[in-house]
């Protein structure tokens, strides 16, 4: 140990044992401040579900893990002390936070609301700690934390636009005053913001703590090496795929009549192991949509890179490091690039978002047999609305929150079916499935019923995960559901001869039995004895469905998540 210490010493480097001590105590500071703004966030979304991501990157915008957030959220997380920087320079100061929520300048879309922390040390910037959460109401139009029906900016929520929060660890009152008065349930809202601020100044005081124990200077060697180190195993990795270029073209559900069989999603991949480099190709997308579901240059970076990441492997560091080696092209006024100011991006989380991280690892598998996955859910099922009213339990008090619940269908990988409680490529199992009792304590709801749709999944040599089917009703009086799904029209899809996955299928229940399907986009009240039914999809199958293992199918039908039918009709009968 004392010779590794003296040889990097002698060659100017981290000796390893540091190296490793200080990326443990870097994620240990990251896993802090998820567990404050876990333990204090206010809303069902937050404090549940989990919707949020925590992450940190030093005074060069390099992040060291984004292992703990939800890839989503977490990808493209430099964007965010970038904008920080570009716009406020100079002006930053100790005691300062950030507060941004705009597509525009780095964040993923208005519902996330991100604040940003400059952290110093013996008075120079060393660090930027963030804290990004989904919160239950922005300002929207209608009571949710999406617009896919949007038209432009202008039809989301409130915007905050990299602006200054605190100044001396001090509430700019102005700010947070207006944030209040443009949010259906302020105190809500101001609990949730207290719980990110818990979070990035617990991780500003951790930082400056082991700036202290080990020295800046130390630390920034070890943040430099540690991302070269990062950006040769990401090369290394790439070298062992083999060479070659592949396109393929999906199609989103479209609710536009100039795309009447669907909104295409064009990518195109590249991959060079000499050069141990990855490509990928987005400009040939169709431009800026009328619609809230335009994606951000953040949601379609942490897509790109994550979704290469996940084929590479576990032993790839989800590091600034490891992104050198992925290209990705965008182009301006996109729905699959940077949007073009004013068009709408409030749902650039979901929607296209889950079909485009499915659609590059798909890629993958048409690269090389046994690699990426089939898709996943597209689109928020039924289960995972945005609800609002009025809770009588509670002095009449207005609430608004999302519920996660029976987010599932997973899409199938090479040598494994799909994971159950997936959700999508943009959460990848991250996200937690609500409480079926804490959801009832939380809003005047009733769930009736949450079980596995049987039949839902893709099959294939390795099946798709099943999607779920609840069934939901107001408990007193009306309650409003407003929910951005997708999948109607184009389920998810299979690979390498793998079937598609049923599609989603959302309807409200009359109180005299009537069945009314609600499409995609859905903004409805429901009465006391109405119920909303949510079918959600399942995964797409991977592989030929005739050699699947004959125990892998009557384990299946064993368990429920299909029928002895469907093994026989999509299996042959003889292996069912």
């Amino acid at each position: 140990m004392a010779d590794d210490a003296m040889t990097a010493k002698a060659q100017g480097t981290v000796d390893p044992y540091t190296v490793v001590i200080l990326r443990q105590r870097i994620e240990a500071i990251i896993r802090e401040m998820v567990n404050a703004l876990l333990k204090s966030g206010r809303s069902g979304v937050l404090n549940t579900a989990l919707d949020f991501s925590c992450s940190l990157t030093d005074a060069k915008f390099q992040s060291v893990s984004v292992a703990l957030g939800l890839p989503v959220h977490v990808g493209a997380i430099d964007l965010i002390p970038r904008a920080v920087a570009a716009k406020h320079g100079e002006r930053l100061r100790p005691g300062d936070c950030y507060v941004n929520n705009s597509g525009y300048l780095g964040n993923t879309h208005c519902a996330d609301f991100t604040l940003c922390v400059p952290v110093f040390h013996q008075g120079k910037l060393v660090f930027y700690t963030i804290a990004r959460a989904h919160l239950g109401d922005m300002g929207f139009p209608i009571p949710s934390t999406y617009n896919p029906a949007a038209r432009d900016v202008y039809e989301e929520g409130l915007m905050l636009p990299c602006v200054q929060i605190q100044r001396e660890g001090h509430d700019i009152e102005g700010v947070v005053d207006i944030c209040k008065a443009n949010i259906r349930a302020p105190e809500q809202f101001y609990g949730d913001y207290l719980a990110c601020l818990a979070a990035v100044r617990t991780g500003e005081r951790r930082l400056m703590e082991l700036c202290d124990r080990y020295g800046a200077e130390t630390i920034s060697r070890f943040l430099d090496e540690y991302q070269d180190h990062a950006e040769r195993v990401t090369a290394q990795a790439i070298a062992e795929l083999p060479a070659g270029r592949v396109t393929r073209t999906v199609r989103y559900d479209s609710e536009l009549t100039q795309y009447p069989d669907g909104i295409p999603v064009t990518a195109t991949l590249e991959v060079d192991p000499t050069a141990g480099r990855v490509t990928i190709d987005l400009t040939g997308n169709v431009d800026n949509l009328p619609l809230g579901i335009n994606m951000t240059e953040a949601t379609v970076l942490a897509c790109c890179r994550m979704g290469t990441c996940n084929v590479l492997g576990p032993d790839v560091p989800r590091a600034a490091g490891a992104f050198r080696r992925i290209t990705v092209k965008m182009r301006d006024g996109s729905a699959v690039g940077r949007p073009r100011f004013p068009a709408a991006t409030s749902a650039a989380t979901t929607n296209l978002c889950h079909l485009l991280a499915g659609h590059i690892q798909t890629l993958f598998a048409d690269l090389k047999a046994g690699a990426g996955s089939a898709y996943g859910s597209v689109g928020l099922p039924g289960s995972c609305p945005v609800v609002s009213g009025r809770d009588p339990r509670r002095g009449d008090r207005p609430f608004v929150n999302q519920i996660i619940m029976g987010y599932w269908g997973g899409p199938a990988v090479g040598g494994e079916d799909g994971w159950l409680t997936y959700g999508s490529a943009a959460s990848q199992g991250i996200l937690w499935q609500s409480s079926v009792e804490i959801v009832e304590q939380q809003q005047p709801i009733l769930i009736e019923e949450l079980a596995i749709r049987q039949d839902s999944g893709g099959a294939g040599e390795f099946q798709g995960g099943p999607g779920s089917r609840v069934v939901m009703r107001p408990r007193f009086g009306p309650v409003r559901f407003a929910i951005n799904a997708a999948a109607h029209d184009n389920p998810p899809e299979g690979v390498r001869g793998g079937a598609p996955g049923l599609p989603t299928r959302i309807s409200k229940i009359s109180t005299d039995g009537t069945a009314t399907d609600l499409g995609i986009t859905i903004d409805v009240t429901l009465q006391p004895g109405e119920r909303l039914v949510s079918e959600a999809c399942g995964g797409g199958g991977y592989g030929d469905p005739k050699v699947r293992a004959p125990e892998r199918i009557r384990r299946d039908v064993a368990d429920g998540l299909i029928s002895s039918g469907k093994a026989a009709s999509a299996y042959g009968s003889d292996r069912a």
